[in-house]
């Protein structure tokens, strides 16, 4: 068996950790201590055994399998987090760009959203100084589709005329994009979402580009082209456009009611 877990004399065989294990990869032994054991399905480092331990006896074998922070509460109280969720709203209007400290600030929040089978498997693009060249791109694909929607034929055109206008029918005044790649559309969705939240936190803003994905989808291949560091196992399915909003909003807008089935 290959173990995944450093585990130390500190264990205590409390068993916290063997009733958090989903994967049946933990168990306490005669010596009253935790050990890893053989189990129908390996341990895929969720980390929840390292999270719930009260002697800190649990770590992940890897240098980033320390414990970061310990915490016994929700740092954001309910109403709070709601009232974000309300107030944020897509940004399209935007007086400069980012700073690459402000990017890096940005992107370093997305690595604690959760992924399928916690695989970790998502990788992301941020797109800048060869903005104009990856407009090009998408214009290559999308052109054969333009009867498909008028946006589409306009934004051919604005690529085709020199993308001399501020406002760009895909991106309108954004001049930053962030691309996810995953291997499930969740995996990629989860992050920028979280990243569209913490834009908002920091005082930037954005929106979700569902055209450009057209494009992904369209001709995949072709669409990966621009990206080449990107693991080939990989697909986008998240794009986002950011920078600094230079319009405010003041109020939040009402939403219609959801329909929410209950059985």
């Amino acid at each position: 068996m290959e173990e995944s877990l450093i585990i130390s004399d500190s264990c205590i065989g409390c068993g916290q950790c063997v009733k958090v294990c989903i994967r049946g990869h933990l168990a306490v032994g005669t010596d009253k201590k935790v050990h890893e054991t053989e189990s129908a399905y390996s341990c895929f480092r969720c980390g929840h055994c390292v999270s719930v331990c009260p002697k800190d006896a649990v770590r992940l074998k890897s240098p980033e399998g320390g414990v970061e922070t310990i915490f016994d509460k929700c740092p954001v109280p309910p109403g709070s987090l709601a009232e974000l969720y309300r107030q944020r709203r897509s940004q399209r209007w935007f007086d400069r760009k980012c700073t690459e400290d402000e990017l890096r600030d940005l992107m370093s929040t997305l690595r604690y959203a959760p992924t399928a089978e916690n695989s970790q498997r998502v990788e992301y693009a941020v797109i800048d100084h060869r903005f104009p060249q990856f407009m090009e791109l998408l214009a290559s694909i999308l052109r054969s589709h333009t009867d498909e929607h008028p946006r589409l034929k306009q934004f051919v055109e604005y690529v085709d005329n020199g993308q001399k206008e501020v406002n760009n029918p895909f991106t309108w005044e954004g001049r930053q994009i962030i691309v996810a790649f995953a291997r499930f559309p969740i995996d990629a969705i989860i992050p920028i979402e979280q990243l569209d939240l913490m834009a908002f936190a920091m005082g930037l803003g954005g929106f979700h580009s569902r055209w450009m994905l057209q494009a992904a989808e369209n001709d995949p291949k072709r669409f990966m082209s621009f990206f080449p560091e990107i693991s080939p196992d990989l697909q986008a399915y998240a794009v986002y456009i950011v920078g600094h909003p230079r319009v405010r909003y003041r109020r939040t807008v009402p939403r219609d009611e959801r329909k929410i089935l209950w059985k």
